[in-house]
């Protein structure tokens, strides 16, 4: 019980409760008048009694009337109140955030935010269905959680044990916290088309929201006539650091290697200092502490900015498909963000097709490189008519010794042509030319990588006015030595001279430049690692037809059997959890078991502010969402107004029989 106005209700009962007391001490003085006879003057003699200015105090009850009423009239003024039902008619909406950051650990004691949220619903369904005196019916309550994607539990009811039962079915998710979906499914239950008007018709729910206010669309929803009770949960000093970015790439000059790339960012206002670590399948590879300046707060938008800082590991050999993980080692409140993870497959082994070597040179050249599986040595009739049947895809890069296919022979590939000029829009040769020198090499470019052209002298080149989009990576003293294009699936890099004409076979940067050029063309395009999902995201992927016996394996250790209807279309979701999923099948005749694995990352600045918020707003115009906390109250006071006007009518009663002769 609360009392909203208690000095009010002290200072009246202190006026008017004494004088009322002091009046039964007083007696009256009446002037002294003879008789002849007091026989019929019974009463008028008691009052003899109170001749004089005091007398006893003796039992009334008048006076215990009296003093009633004013009690009940003071403790009306305090207005006293309990906590009891809502609302007398209409429907409640419990809308419970299950989002990654409902998963911190913040809370005074064990349990999670989300815990904490479902402890607090389930206290306000107690609250709602107590069927105490003085409660009111609290109508009909439905459960939903919401993060990426919105989920009824619970739809309207009255009975408190399926409302605590929904409750308690609520799972955390790693999703972002978004709002839509939730308020759309509350209102398709809340309203009911009406079939002669397209406008819905039914009264507008009351909204609880158990949350921490870290929802990313709540500024973009308008409130239409419903109340918001915001319960705002966890501590305004939750730590933690997330990491935010992770990517890996392969070393031109290693295609076997990885390099590792992290990001990590402070959401705390202090400098932290931490332990990243990184683990190749489970097994540790390094570990390398870092410290991170202290968030910042934007002064115009009051908006926390997180600090922000890059790792890069020391490249290692990996030619085999392992998993990748970055972690911070610092104990915080959010375990969700406190790992990152990617799935590397083994570095791809090219297909290599020579067409009409001209010499050992370039052949031999070839045969040194580490990642090429497989090299075939095509003749030009060879190679035109695999063109024309459109079998040029199964070469990973195509290399061209002097020699130029006809017009309408170079379908979209990737081509490494030296001497005669290809049939490619924009090259446009216009001649030979004699004796140069290299001018200029644009450095940065992959095929360059250890790759001096300082002493290279060509005897003789052809002469081109490249197009726009044709980059020249080397300008001779009388033309370009080496351009590139690229044009979707096109991709060339193409000399215009023959080695032969030239010092450059001499020369050591002529197979450090096969080199490079072979697998910068072989690798164009791939991806380093497997696609990486987000919580909410669908994995998707293609197996084999005949695939059977298909089982996922969850992060959390779970197993589920799976029959899709098209395993070459697979696809499962949405995703709940971060962490490693592994897809495990067989084929029929073997019993050998397949896998795949994939990736999903939290990698959220919204999810990794894990400060609750205190006050929420719905859109920009001034609807208010209610406080924290909010609590219903049934109000006393009427019913104490009431008890004293009942003892008020019955005092009265009691005076006039006792007065009545």
């Amino acid at each position: 019980m609360s009392w909203l106005s208690v000095p009010a209700g002290l200072i009246l009962a202190a006026v008017v409760i004494p004088p009322l007391i002091l009046l039964y001490f007083l007696k009256l003085r009446r002037r002294a008048q003879p008789i002849a006879c007091t026989l019929l003057w019974k009463r008028s003699v008691e009052d003899l009694r109170a001749n004089a200015p005091f007398q006893r105090l003796r039992p009334s009850i008048l006076l215990l009337l009296q003093l009633l009423a004013l009690i009940l009239l003071a403790l009306a003024i305090m207005q006293p109140q309990i906590q009891a039902g809502q609302r007398t008619t209409g429907k409640t909406v419990i809308l419970i955030d299950n989002s990654a950051s409902m998963t911190a650990s913040d809370i005074e004691g064990e349990g999670t935010r989300l815990d904490e949220a479902k402890r607090r619903a389930k206290d306000r369904i107690e609250t709602l269905y107590d069927r105490g005196l003085f409660s009111s019916s609290a109508g009909q309550t439905m459960v939903i959680a919401f993060s990426d994607r919105a989920e009824v539990y619970c739809r309207f009811t009255d009975s408190k044990g399926q409302l605590l039962g929904a409750i308690d079915r609520i799972q955390p998710t790693h999703g972002e916290s978004r709002i839509t979906e939730a308020l759309t499914l509350a209102r398709a239950y809340t309203t009911n088309p009406d079939p002669e008007s397209d406008r819905p018709v039914g009264d507008p729910a009351t909204l609880e929201l158990f949350s921490d206010g870290r929802i990313a669309d709540l500024d973009e929803q308008v409130l239409r006539g419903e109340t918001m009770l915001y319960h705002p949960i966890g501590s305004p000093q939750a730590d933690n650091v997330a990491v935010t970015v992770i990517s890996i790439e392969r070393p031109y000059d290693r295609p076997t290697a990885v390099e590792v790339f992290a990001s990590l960012a402070n959401f705390n206002t202090k400098p932290v200092t931490s332990d990243v670590q990184l683990s190749v399948d489970g097994v540790v590879r390094a570990i390398e502490e870092i410290t991170i300046g202290p968030a910042q707060i934007d002064a115009s938008t009051a908006a926390l900015v997180a600090q922000r800082r890059n790792v890069v590991f020391t490249p290692f050999e990996q030619p085999r498909g392992v998993v990748i993980e970055v972690a911070s080692l610092r104990d915080d409140d959010l375990a969700a963000d406190n790992a990152a993870r990617l799935v590397v497959p083994p570095a791809k082994r090219l297909t290599v097709a020579l067409v009409a070597p001209k010499s050992f040179l370039l052949r031999t050249a070839l045969e040194g490189i580490g990642s090429i599986q497989r090299m075939e040595v095509l003749t030009a009739i060879r190679y035109e008519t695999l063109a024309e049947q459109g079998a040029i895809d199964q070469y990973d890069v195509i290399v061209f010794d002097d020699y130029a296919p006809e017009a309408g022979m170079m379908p979209p590939g990737r081509y490494l042509t030296l001497g005669s000029t290809p049939p490619l829009e924009g090259l446009n040769e216009f001649g030979r030319g004699e004796g140069q020198l290299i001018l200029d090499v644009t450095d940065n470019h992959p095929v360059f990588r250890f790759v001096n052209l300082e002493q290279l002298y060509i005897s003789r080149f052809h002469l081109l006015q490249p197009a726009d989009d044709v980059q020249v990576l080397a300008e001779g003293s009388r033309g370009p030595a080496i351009v590139a294009v690229s044009r979707g699936q096109m991709q060339a890099i193409c000399v215009t001279f023959d080695p032969l004409d030239s010092n450059w076979p001499f020369l050591r940067s002529f197979v450090t430049f096969i080199v490079n050029a072979v697998e910068y063309l072989g690798h164009a395009g791939e991806a380093i690692s497997a696609t990486s999902f987000a919580p909410g995201e669908a994995l998707t992927t293609r197996l084999p037809v005949a695939a059977e016996r298909i089982d996922l394996h969850l992060p959390d250790g779970g197993t589920q059997r799976l029959d899709p209807l098209d395993p070459a279309l697979f696809s499962w979701g949405p995703i709940r959890l971060s962490g490693i999923y592994a897809l495990t099948w067989s084929v029929p005749g073997s019993d050998q078991k397949h896998s795949r694995a994939f990736a999903v990352n939290l990698l959220s600045d919204r999810e990794g502010d894990i400060r609750p918020v205190e006050r929420i707003l719905a859109k920009e115009e001034d609807v208010y969402v209610a406080g924290a906390g909010a609590t219903q109250y049934t109000p006393l006071w009427p019913w104490a107004i009431g008890l004293c006007l009942a003892v008020i009518m019955l005092e009265w009663w009691i005076y006039h029989r006792k007065a009545y002769i």
